[in-house]
């Protein structure tokens, strides 16, 4: 069982030069490193609006304007400074930013930080432990609602969670260096032992061969540590140190330095960007081989890395993933409500949400790689008690795809009511791709509809169309959730709301410009529509593409070049994910960078 203790400091007075070398903290303590002040975004939109970049009801967000120190901190791609000081993870020059600097259709070279479910999942690889190592790590920030993004930064919280972890875990992989370091004579053939074991333990880390200068970097640091000790101390110190790394912590996309306008990934890259990417950790040892042999140059042979990758169960999982990112619902085991009014939003029902939607997406990834059609459309039951019990309640139709199970309908909800703009601006910005201004930013101060009962939720909040300024947006908007008022703050289906019963109206008429405009009886009729909408379906495609592309705001120009190439597959083809990730990864947009 790892414990919180802090290693003991003797001889960290010699560590910490060795350290700052290679970009780490040691013992909690940042080495400051500047960043681009951007280290997360502003969190969610306002309580009626919902979560985006933040959680249910607002919360959950990542405040803005961080340094970017801490350990392994980047200033950026091409500067040089924290990542690649020393452990050649290759932070590149920057020389000449060319002409098409400010080309929309590639990304641009850059670093980005390990989130914290590939920092847990990397290191269980690498050290065969079971131990949940980013368990305590504040939330990951979030672009568009996914965490695989360029706006993940390390901050002195997370640097000191960093050190605490590395120190655990290195200390907890010591009675395993037979495993992982062995050396039949530690005495005589320590040094020896220690370099074999960086050649063959740092390559694993940096996901890369070692250059010299990591080498020399690394068994400086073995040397800091062993000195006047022993060589088991040696290597838990370097232990501690490589998951500190830049070289570990960071995903470079930099490739080989380049005066010219663009840069091509390195092999290496392209295989761990496809790991991360399609499978959501490091690379295994087949993808380390195509690399080597220079398969991931080509389209067919990245193609051939995602479809294989596909089928692991990592890759499932990050699959799965990805669909629960686009709509939200990743946030139902953290998403609280008032008991008083949901008695049965137990932790066994979040549980629960969570296992119905992991079960169901599962199952139509397996039928046919992820249809958006079937995850909006399909009315496959897959529920479990005590989800299946709550579902059960009051009666009720099949439910129709994802928007109409419990996760999606209790996230996107308020703590003792059903939240029937939350559920319509979802819709259309993350469903349809229809963009909704916040009211911050058109300066309207909300003023959420008081509690009446002898009113319905739809009654009350029908005040939106009588104010000119909010009738523009919810015009837009209310029609979408009021379809969903079937279903109150936890999901389950009524026909009333209060006491006495006042019963509710689902019936809408949606006006937006878009293929599914129309009137609908409630959500599961509105489902099944978008489910076959061709603005969905594209709509999707440019999900999936914010999902593993990892821009933030300022990407329409490469989500742009990305649909134009996804417009010329079969129709059929740009509404799957599994098709879209193909799509992705034969793409000049993969594998190739503009220069900063």
């Amino acid at each position: 069982m790892l414990l919180r203790t802090e290693k003991p400091t003797r001889h960290r007075a010699r560590w910490l030069p060795v350290l700052v070398a290679l970009g780490v903290v040691a013992c909690g303590a940042p080495s400051s490193l500047s960043g681009d002040g951007h280290s997360g975004p502003d969190g969610g939109e306002d309580g009626q609006y919902g979560p985006d970049d933040g959680g249910p009801d607002g919360g959950g967000g990542k405040n803005g304007g961080g340094s970017g120190s801490g350990a392994g901190a980047a200033s950026g791609a091409g500067s040089g400074s924290g990542a690649g000081s020393g452990t050649g993870s290759g932070a590149a020059s920057g020389n000449g930013g060319g002409s098409n600097a400010n080309s929309p259709s590639l990304m641009p070279a850059r670093i980005r930080r390990l989130t914290n479910a590939e920092y847990a999942l990397s290191v269980r690889e690498l050290l065969g432990t079971d131990v949940d190592a980013s368990a305590a790590f504040p939330p990951d920030a979030r672009q568009n609602g996914y965490t695989v993004n360029e706006a993940q930064r390390v901050d002195p919280l997370l640097a000191l969670e960093l050190d605490t972890i590395a120190t655990e875990l290195a200390a907890d992989a010591r009675p395993r260096l037979n495993a992982l370091a062995p050396c039949g004579n530690p005495g005589g053939e320590a040094e020896n032992c220690a370099r074999a074991f960086i050649e063959s333990f740092g390559a694993k880390a940096y996901r890369r061969p070692l250059t010299e200068d990591d080498t020399a970097s690394l068994f400086a640091l073995y040397q800091a540590g062993a000195e006047g000790a022993s060589y088991e101390d040696g290597i838990e110190l370097l232990i501690r140190g490589i998951l500190q790394s830049p070289g570990f912590l960071y995903v470079t996309e930099l490739g080989e330095t380049s005066s010219g306008e663009t840069v091509t990934l390195t092999p290496y890259e392209t295989a761990s960007e496809l790991a991360y990417v399609f499978r959501g950790g490091p690379p295994d040892q087949e993808l380390l081989e195509a690399a080597a042999n220079g398969s991931l140059l080509t389209p067919d042979g990245r193609e051939a890395q995602v479809r294989r990758l596909f089928q692991t169960p990592e890759g499932r999982a990050r699959a799965i993933q990805i669909v629960r990112e686009w709509l939200g619902i990743d946030r139902i085991l953290q998403t609280g409500k008032d008991t008083t009014f949901y008695p049965d939003f137990t932790d066994a029902l979040r549980i629960g949400y969570w296992n119905e939607t992991d079960a169901f997406v599962r199952a139509i990834l397996d039928s046919s790689g992820g249809k958006v059609s079937d995850l909006l459309g399909s009315t496959m039951s897959v529920a479990q008690p005590p989800v299946s019990d709550l579902y059960k309640k009051q009666g009720g139709p099949v439910r129709r795809g994802l928007l109409n199970q419990g996760a999606f309908l209790s996230v996107f909800a308020h703590a003792n009511e059903s939240a029937p703009v939350m559920r319509g601006v979802t819709v259309l910005r993350k469903v349809a791709c229809v963009p909704v201004p916040s009211p911050t930013a058109l300066t309207v101060q909300i003023v959420p509809p008081l509690p009446d009962p002898q009113k319905t939720t739809r009654e009350r909040y029908a005040i939106h169309s009588t104010d000119d300024q909010c009738a523009q947006c919810h015009s837009l908007i209310d029609p979408i959730g009021f379809s969903f008022e079937g279903f109150d703050g936890i999901g389950t289906f009524r026909t009333t709301e209060n006491n006495p019963p006042i019963p509710v109206d689902t019936k809408v008429e949606i006006d937006v410009s878009v293929d599914f405009d129309g009137k609908y009886a409630d959500s599961n009729e509105l489902a099944a529509r978008l489910a076959e909408s061709e603005t969905v379906r594209d709509c999707f495609g440019t999900q999936v593409f914010r999902s593993v592309a990892g821009e933030g705001q300022n990407a329409l120009g490469y989500e742009k070049s990305f649909a134009e190439m996804v417009a010329g597959l079969p129709a059929e083809s740009r509404g799957t994910l599994i098709e879209l990730m193909v799509a992705f990864a034969r793409s000049p947009l993969f594998v190739e960078r503009r220069n900063p």
